[in-house]
């Protein structure tokens, strides 16, 4: 028995070392098949737009939709209706009605603009403003809303979500008397530098009543309680930015500290990661790679829907 206890230690450490050595060659890997296929500067770029193809489909020929998120998986397995499911699951969440002042941050190449503003199930905005940080996504999403005729009540910014000053044409800019009812992010806040900042920059600009939802990351334990591998691989792959990293019940109590309201909570895990990765292996070598890497570290992540009420 103290044969074997001497031995613990020694093996815990020879396996966090495999487990970070197996996470590296992943992620070179991945990265190298992902930058072999890139030929724009974007991070993001368009790579979407194959994940959108259905079985089947003419590949010379642009895809329906371009959703750029990792899906709501309860009553599908096909990547477009599992975004889908993911948006409307947001809009409902953001308890906004028919008329609203509606904020999209983050919005990809447009298909979450476009289903606030034609879909049967989200209430239509009186006036839709959205916000993301990339030309290209920018510029197609001009051109998508262009084409259904819908500019009129669409105002898109491009920069980053968060306000920094110098900004004065930004949504949350102080000089800005713009208030919204719902302010939307979707599979993206957990990106933001940071995060809080964008959350009380929020509560800043919207209306009494209205709310804030986001369809978001967070970690299921404080990051002093995660172990070694956990940290090391959020900080290598830059999941998020270290001031992100919070569990649900750090999440909840920040929300309240800023001043929201009614704040609700959703753990949404085990609806969102496993159909995600799963869709992913099946589209290919890099595809494949890419998912092995997030499926090493999702057990120290949460998937959750949140929103507050000023």
């Amino acid at each position: 028995m103290l044969e074997l206890t001497s031995w613990a230690p020694s093996l815990a450490s020879h396996l966090l070392h495999y487990k970070i050595f197996y996470a590296c060659l992943l992620l070179v890997l991945s990265v190298f098949i992902s930058r072999a296929r890139n030929t724009t500067g974007d991070p993001y770029g368009s790579f979407h737009l194959s994940l959108n193809k259905l079985p089947g489909e003419n590949p010379d020929v642009p895809p329906k939709t371009e959703w750029l998120n990792m899906g709501y998986w309860k009553e599908t397995d096909i990547f477009p209706e599992a975004c889908l499911a993911l948006a409307l699951k947001l809009i409902d969440a953001s308890q906004c009605k028919p008329g609203s002042r509606v904020l999209d941050v983050g919005h990809g190449s447009g298909e979450s603009l476009i289903t606030l503003l034609t879909h049967p199930s989200a209430p239509t905005p009186s006036r839709l403003t959205g916000i993301t940080s990339l030309s290209s996504h920018h510029a197609r999403s001009r051109e998508r809303i262009e084409a259904l005729h819908l500019s009129d009540k669409t105002t898109l910014y491009l920069g980053d979500a968060v306000y920094r000053p110098g900004a004065s044409d930004h949504p949350f800019s102080p000089l800005s008397d713009s208030q919204y009812d719902a302010i939307l992010a979707l599979d993206c806040a957990y990106h933001f530098r940071t995060r809080d900042d964008f959350l009380r920059q929020c509560l800043a600009h919207l209306a009494p009543g209205g709310r804030v939802a986001l369809a978001d990351i967070c970690i299921r334990l404080p990051w002093p309680s995660l172990s070694l591998s956990s940290r090391f691989l959020l900080t290598v792959l830059k999941i998020m930015p270290r001031e992100n990293c919070v569990s649900l019940e750090e999440y909840e109590a920040k929300l309240r500290e800023m001043g929201y309201i009614d704040v609700k909570t959703e753990d949404v895990s085990n609806l969102v990661f496993p159909g995600f990765l799963r869709f992913l292996k099946s589209r290919g070598l890099g595809w494949y790679l890419f998912a092995k890497l997030m499926e090493i570290n999702v057990p120290s992540l949460r998937f959750v829907i949140v929103s507050g009420a000023r």
